[in-house]
């Protein structure tokens, strides 16, 4: 026992103080500074300097919602990571799945958001990976004919563009390290994309979405490609060979401070979707944290660390020979839990309550309490994917109050925010069941009219809603305001959300400059 506590008391003082000390000095000079910076480590699957151009604005707008900070791009191979992480270099990562899982296990690192894009008009927070050959190789038209062919990818360690691929073809009886000769070209994933274009390999491994990056840039053209093992997602925008799995998460390290990780997560949550600096790094928004499940599963599968761990005793055998240290480690456990158990239970309800509030924040106008421009995509969508498998009509109105300024300019924007309520509570008395009203900004508001199978039905909904809201207002009685909409229908006016809500502006504006009061549909 005493050479046990020696060796025991000299690991603590030659490895876990120093490091207690210099994550002590260290928080004590972040601090300090005037203003604290942030530095985020992102996986460069393409280029460097494309990702440095690409998130810069993200972070920009983090800095601009956390007052007193910066935030920094840190463009990194995946190879990068581990010495970064290890010399406290960064704070917060953005990485693939399987990557997060690993440092995870390393490091600690704890997801507080997941990505979500917008392609070809449907909302994804999955990628997946690409098996790809040039057309005109008429000796590949399967994953089985790759045995003896040579294979291009960006690294071994590479979740997308390789370990799905490994896994997939290990399905389908072909062990690349077995059958196949790999070269392993490194980043960008283009390298890949190139090699078997030119005929420096047979075939290639890409994340999806890398192929039609590529060829909106006119770098290539997709018909000099096929797809091995296409499948077919009807939700799913790209080129795909694998299964799905969740997109990339924005993860913190330990050490940054819980109000900071808070306020990071409600940044990203309630950052509007589709703004400049999302475009800028090709993604929609962000969601709440999804699990990862699928991702160990695979990673169990092929003993990818931190599953790698082979048991070299059964848990008898351990028990046998510990039992004096279990039983005082199970005492303690029992005392603790006993003791932490009532404060644990409130921590939860706080939780939840917080996650709750979250995501009401998110989803829901602060003033008027009706669903925001988050909440409004998703209804539309669900909206045009009913109509058309259906083959239902329904409108889709902009509405925009006439004569609200003055009531800010002479009242103050206190009496208009009274308003502003009133409005909201008429406009969701006056709609069907069914029906939904949202706050689209300013004075505006959008509504969906479901089911609107006639003119003169739509006409009188439309003349309801315009004689509701010009009724005299109990919160501002000598005020008066009135409405213009613009009115677009599907599938008639447009088949897509942006060509409605743009179809719908133009309209508002012809009611508008008619004189207000009125509405008008564009044909």
């Amino acid at each position: 026992m005493g050479t046990a506590l020696e060796t025991l008391l000299h690991y603590f003082g030659r490895f876990v103080l120093p490091c207690l000390i210099a994550f002590g000095s260290a928080g004590l000079a972040h601090g300090e500074d005037a203003q604290q910076v942030f530095r985020v480590g992102i996986t460069s699957f393409r280029d460097k300097s494309v990702t440095l151009r690409e998130w810069g604005p993200t972070m920009d707008y983090l800095a601009e919602k956390i007052p007193g900070s910066r935030f920094v791009v840190v463009p990194m191979g995946l190879q990068e990571f581990e010495a970064a992480l290890s010399r406290n270099e960064i704070d917060f990562v953005i990485t693939n799945p399987e990557h997060y899982i690993v440092m995870e296990a390393r490091h600690g690192v704890s997801r507080v958001a997941t990505l979500v894009k917008r392609e070809n008009g449907r909302l994804v927070n999955q990628f997946g990976g690409v098996v790809f050959a040039r057309s005109d190789r008429h000796d590949i038209h399967g994953l089985e004919n790759l045995k003896g062919k040579r294979i291009a990818s960006v690294d071994r360690t590479s979740f997308a563009a390789y370990l799905l691929q490994y896994d997939l073809l290990k399905e389908h009886d072909v062990d690349i390290d077995r059958d196949c000769q790999v070269d392993f070209l490194g980043f960008p994933q283009d390298l890949s994309v190139t090699a078997v274009l030119e005929g420096r390999a047979d075939v290639g491994f890409v994340r999806t979405g890398v192929l039609e990056a590529m060829a909106r840039e006119g770098r290539i053209d997709l018909a000099q490609i096929q797809i091995l093992h296409a499948v077919p997602k009807d939700n799913f925008p790209f080129l795909i060979s694998t299964g799905l799995y969740p997109e990339w998460p924005f993860a913190a390290v330990p050490r940054v401070p819980i109000d900071i990780r808070n306020q990071v997560a409600a940044a990203l949550l309630l950052m509007p979707p589709n703004t400049p600096m999302a475009q800028s790094a090709r993604y929609y928004r962000w969601s709440t944290p999804v699990e990862y499940l699928s991702v160990q599963s695979l990673m169990r599968r092929h003993h990818i660390y931190p599953f790698d761990k082979v048991e070299a005793i059964t848990p008898a055998q351990i028990f046998r020979r510990y039992t004096p240290h279990i039983l005082l480690v199970a005492l303690a456990v029992v005392l603790l839990m006993a003791t932490l158990y009532l404060r644990a239970r409130r921590l939860n309800r706080a939780l939840v309550q917080s996650r709750r509030q979250l995501d009401h924040l998110a989803h829901y106008d602060a003033l008027t309490g009706l669903p925001n421009r988050n909440l409004l995509d998703y209804d539309l969508e669900r909206a045009l994917s009913q109509a058309h498998r259906g083959g239902q009509e329904f409108a889709l109105c902009l509405m925009d109050l006439d004569g609200f300024k003055p009531i800010n300019d002479r009242w103050g924007h206190k009496v208009g925010d009274e308003v502003l309520r009133e409005i909201a509570q008429r406009l969701q008395g006056s709609l069907r069941t069914g029906d939904r009203v949202a706050r689209w900004g300013g004075d505006e508001f959008v509504l969906l009219l479901n089911g609107v199978a006639t003119r003169q039905q739509l006409a009188e909904i439309i003349e309801r809603i315009l004689h509701v809201v010009a009724r005299p207002l109990d919160s501002c009685s000598g005020a008066h305001v009135c409405a213009s909409i613009g009115v677009s229908l599907y599938p008639r006016t447009a088949k897509d959300a942006d060509g409605l809500l743009k179809a719908a502006d133009e309209a508002m504006y012809k009611a508008k400059g008619a004189g207000g009061n009125r509405w008008a549909a564009q044909a």
